[in-house]
């Protein structure tokens, strides 16, 4: 496995790899082509998962690599098994548990040094798993968005883009692009429906490369 790089992960939209043979691969701790997508992928989903539990940067971009390096350690141990829970769900308790032990320490710390971090660092046990599925919808939804966008015309995506993803007023989309109201609500349901089956299409796609057996 690569060393994970200590920089912060970038707020780029990530998403799932739906290669199905990504997870096959990453038992192979030489294929970093395999490591370097995995990391890629979930790193920055992690990332921020960490910092919405109130860790600051460095200590986010840490939880990365201990994740990352427990991942590589336990990965070959993996057998998916839909009764006991999907592969996020795996990934998520080997990340909740690590955002754990970093908080104890930084109140450790912060304990000796008397500084006062740790009352203001988010207890990372709170609604956490919670937390976690909304910043994955995130990543499916930003993943989804380029594959739909060619499909529609211009006005189209503009008045669902406003309208959905900008919380514009529809009248105010309807003067600026030229179109009825009635036009701008048929054009962002268009756009939400197509965006619905494209991202049940990804999420299947994904859970079906984790339910591929690992020695197959």
């Amino acid at each position: 496995m690569p060393e994970p790089n200590p920089t912060p992960p970038s707020d780029a939209p990530t998403f799932p790899d739906t290669r199905p043979t990504l997870l096959q691969r990453l038992p192979d701790a030489n294929d970093g082509e395999a490591w370097r997508s995995f990391v890629e992928t979930y790193g920055p989903l992690v990332y921020r998962f960490a910092l919405r539990r109130g860790l600051q940067p460095s200590d986010a971009a840490d939880v990365v690599q201990e994740v990352m390096l427990k991942v590589a350690r336990s990965i070959d141990r993996f057998d998916y098994d839909p009764d006991r829970g999907r592969f996020r769900g795996w990934l998520f308790t080997i990340a909740w548990r690590a955002l754990i032990d970093r908080a104890n320490r930084i109140k450790r710390r912060s304990e000796i040094a008397g500084d006062g971090i740790a009352e203001r660092t988010a207890d990372p046990s709170a609604d956490a798993e919670a937390l976690w599925d909304s910043e994955y919808r995130r990543s499916l939804l930003h993943r989804a968005l380029p594959l739909v966008r060619p499909q529609f015309s211009e006005s189209t995506w503009e008045a669902f883009r406003l309208t959905t993803l900008e919380g514009q007023p529809a009248e105010e989309i309807a003067r600026r692009l030229g179109l009825t109201i009635g036009s701008v609500y048929v054009a962002r349901s268009r756009v939400t429906a197509r965006l619905r089956d494209r991202i049940r299409q990804i999420e299947a796609e994904w859970e079906a490369a984790a339910a591929t057996p690992l020695n197959a």
